[in-house]
């Protein structure tokens, strides 16, 4: 019987007595050079993406800074210097014979409205030299308190003249310090 099993001798991947090479390998920075798995010229690959830049971020950041400390700087400049204080303002109208907010005084009554207290009174809150405040204040509170007393009750006026004496005097020299002459004496 014969062995199906016969021993096969193993064959050989190349040929026997050539010149063996080894196997080529694909190097794909080679220009010119074929990718062996599409046969197509290989182009060089694209380079590799630049990280991203923060120059723009903090050129931006930078600049948004320098805006800021410029608008700060020019509201100060121009709160400061360039628009009028409202107290001065309210010592020039006052001393052009007209209401603490510059409005006409009319013929009517004197008394003194609760709006027309609290605007003028601000007036003198916001001004920023501190004897303006405090004068300009104590003489609208006095004039206000005045104004409020009841019908038939005008001799109660008389507690009222030593503060107001003094309001007033450091009312006119807290206005004469910013240059404006104040006379309310007249008026």
């Amino acid at each position: 019987m014969t062995d199906p099993y016969q021993a096969q001798q193993p064959q050989q991947p190349y040929q026997e007595g050539g010149p063996v090479y080894p196997p080529q390998q694909y190097q794909p920075h080679l220009a010119g050079q074929r990718d062996p798995g599409f046969g197509q010229p290989e182009q060089a690959p694209p380079p590799p993406a630049a990280a991203p830049s923060r120059k723009p971020l903090l050129f931006a950041a930078l600049a948004f800074v320098a805006l800021l400390v410029l608008a700060t700087g020019g509201y100060a400049v121009y709160d400061g210097f360039i628009k009028e204080d409202s107290g001065v303002a309210a010592c020039k109208a006052m001393a052009d014979g007209k209401k603490a907010d510059g409005t006409a005084k009319d013929s009517g009554d004197d008394k003194l409205t609760e709006a027309e207290y609290r605007k003028a009174r601000k007036l003198f809150e916001d001004s920023r030299h501190e004897d303006l405040r405090k004068h300009g204040t104590a003489l609208i509170d006095i004039a206000w308190q005045m104004s409020q007393l009841p019908e038939g009750q005008e001799m109660g006026a008389f507690a009222f003249i030593a503060p107001m004496g003094t309001a007033i005097a450091g009312f006119q020299t807290a206005c004469a310090d910013q240059g404006v002459i104040v006379n309310l004496s007249t008026n």
